[in-house]
């Protein structure tokens, strides 16, 4: 890899020199409109908005974790070997470094706060109750008896809500994540809980601050920071932060300082003006559903600083690019269990975007020898062991494309027999959603094998025959699926397989 990625300025030049990023120069409101052009490019290019409707010093910076083959490419790896990159990182950790002074603070304002008055915040469709921050990365300093190193920190997603006044947010956090244990640690103790939101960051921290819902890689009380330092080749950089008690991403475009009133809880929409019978719509949630608006901790707004100029990072949870930062880490975790697990048998995993980033795996193993009859189902309990909230698990054989959800539901289809192969897990869970588990195994027996043989098409040179316009052509009135079969298994170029 050409240098490294440790800023989304860098992140933003990567992807330009590649031919993978779109800048937009017509004016456009971040009221409804960067949303809906986003979701029109949903797991395509990287997207700077560099003219936004009452916001002149600033852009939009949308899709940085869209694609999984270009946050493969931020770390110099193929997305096959992306599992395998960041175990490497998380056991071969590289210190933060304090940098003073900070590009994050270049510029301050600690009176007359109004955070809407400074950041473009989105309201993503008119159904929603306001503007989200949705890029901002909660971290928080673990306190020394909870830190299995020290200093030790947290980064973490949270729904933020702006607008219900001008100097604080509301913030509402899931229930697994480990922010919650720090704000009951200070809670107990009647101290004040100081925490930073961080905006427009190096791409390993935003995987880290997704995190996954309590997978065995990424437990309570290990620092994020150490991890994300060895997957960017480079150390974070942090600053103490201006008027609290905690610390900044020193190479953030914008941070928002304060602290959490915990005993205050609020409302994430005005009660006097929402009275119907079920509460009003908050925004798109992963699932693909409207959440709902719901009540939360309040968090004062001490400071915001940025850099000259700040990118402004958002992220829509309704995404691919939602799907691929709950994926990787919950990945990381799945092959880290099935690896220990059956390592001469585990080939990969994948959690395909329609999978929701954490609901649903694909494991392929490869079965060796016919002792080796059931190594399936033993992979499959070591995926559900793997993390929490994981609903489902497909086990396909070595020739099946676990990034094709169509040669998944191939295999579905053709390879089960449903009183057989599909295994149910009652009372797995809370609620509707994670009660029950289930599993599919569509692995050929061993002594089947023979008889489920795929086809082995002549791997060809079509240029030579047919001209690369045309090709581009053709391909593009093909499903990708059908794309993706032809460049891995039929094209070559210059005797190369060629990747489509």
């Amino acid at each position: 890899m050409e240098g490294r990625i440790t800023t989304i300025r860098d992140c933003i030049r990567f992807l330009e020199e590649k031919g993978k990023a779109l800048r937009i120069h017509a004016e456009v409101d971040p009221h409804y409109e960067v949303a809906s052009i986003t979701k029109a490019f949903d797991g395509g290019p990287l997207l700077i908005f560099e003219k936004i409707k009452g916001y002149p010093a600033g852009k939009i910076v949308a899709n940085v974790m869209g694609n999984r083959d270009t946050i493969a490419s931020y770390f110099g790896v193929t997305k096959e070997k992306l599992s395998e990159k960041l175990l490497y990182s998380i056991e071969n950790p590289v210190d933060p470094v304090m940098v003073e002074p900070a590009p994050c603070q270049e510029s301050v304002i600690v009176e007359d706060i109004d955070v809407l008055k400074v950041l473009p915040v989105m309201t993503h469709t008119p159904q929603d109750i306001g503007p989200v921050i949705t890029g901002g990365v909660v971290m928080v300093r673990y306190p020394d008896d909870m830190a299995k190193e020290r200093p030790a920190f947290n980064l973490s997603y949270h729904r933020l809500l702006a607008g219900r006044g001008p100097d604080w947010l509301t913030i509402a956090s899931l229930y697994n994540r480990h922010f919650l244990d720090v704000l009951h640690y200070h809670k107990q103790r009647k101290e004040e809980y100081h925490v930073t939101i961080n905006i427009g960051l190096s791409p390993c921290l935003h995987i880290f601050a997704a995190g996954g819902t309590l997978p065995q890689v990424r437990t309570k009380g290990v620092d994020d920071l150490r991890a994300g330092g060895a997957l960017q080749g480079e150390p974070i950089r942090i600053c103490k932060a201006k008027s609290v008690n905690a610390y900044s991403l020193a190479d953030a475009e914008i941070v928002l300082e304060g602290k959490i009133l915990y005993d205050e809880q609020v409302y994430e929409y005005d009660e006097a003006i929402h009275k119907a019978e079920r509460p009003p719509y908050y925004f798109p949630e992963f699932l693909g559903y409207e959440g709902f608006a719901e009540k939360a901790f309040k968090f004062q707004v001490t400071a915001i600083t940025t850099r000259h100029y700040p990118h402004y990072v958002s992220q829509m949870a309704d995404s691919i690019e939602s799907s691929n930062l709950g994926g990787i880490i919950s990945e990381a975790s799945i092959y880290h269990a099935c690896k220990n697990h059956a390592p001469d048998s585990f080939m990969n995993c994948h959690i395909l975007n329609c999978m929701r980033g954490i609901l649903g795996a694909v494991i392929q193993c490869k079965t060796n020898h016919v002792l080796e009859t059931g190594i399936s189902q033993g992979l499959i309990s070591a995926a559900f062991g793997a993390f929490r909230n994981l609903k489902f698990v497909i086990a396909v054989d070595e020739d099946v494309d676990i990034y094709d959800p169509e040669d998944v539901l191939w295999a579905l289809t053709l390879r089960t027999k449903p009183d057989r192969d599909i295994n149910i897990i009652k009372k797995a869970g809370i609620g509707d959603l994670f009660e029950t588990r289930w599993s599919a195994d569509t692995t050929v027996p061993f002594n089947n094998k023979w008889r489920a043989v795929r086809p082995k098409y002549k791997r060809m040179n079509l240029e030579k025959i047919v001209g690369a316009d045309d090709i581009e052509r053709a391909f593009s009135q093909m499903t990708e699926s059908a794309r993706r079969f032809a460049g891995q298994h039929i094209l070559v170029q210059g005797g190369h397989e060629k990747g489509i």
